[in-house]
């Protein structure tokens, strides 16, 4: 599963983001532990109001201690600052609810006067990290 954390500072760097995480992840009496599997740190900069967001995403397995992190981490600092974790959502049209079979729902979620989107964003995806190995002592970037 895929988590998110939403706009961290701008200082954040791959390791205080494994920190930030690793201790959620691991197991106690009758949970299993997880892994962080992979790294991203998302920057999206908006022309037109001349800011710079910073998102990360991490891949966590299994999905159980995922969910487990969410709980645990949502709204705690991270180089003092509060952010929210949840889970990542992936929009593709497979998944978009005004496609549907149930065509008066469909026409309700139709209404929409226009895009909730931003528009003219610039995303940018600094050198993604993945670990090699789960078990591994020291775990080395792939």
């Amino acid at each position: 599963m895929v988590i998110i954390l939403r706009k961290i500072p701008s200082e954040t760097l791959y390791q205080d983001i494994v920190e930030f995480i690793e201790p959620a992840l691991k197991g106690k009496w009758f949970n299993k532990g997880g892994y962080i599997e992979e790294v991203k740190i998302l920057i999206i900069k908006d022309p037109d109001k001349e800011t710079i967001e910073q998102h990360a995403l991490v891949r966590i397995s299994p999905d159980s201690c995922a969910k487990r992190a969410i709980k645990l981490l949502n709204r705690k600092p991270i180089l003092e600052k509060r952010i929210a974790v949840r889970e990542y959502q992936y929009r593709t049209w497979r998944n978009d609810p005004r496609i549907s079979a149930n065509k008066k729902l469909a026409d309700q979620l139709r209404r929409r006067k226009g895009s909730r989107r931003r528009a003219n964003l610039e995303t940018t995806i600094k050198n993604p990290v993945t670990f090699s190995s789960s078990k591994s002592f020291h775990r080395v970037q792939a």
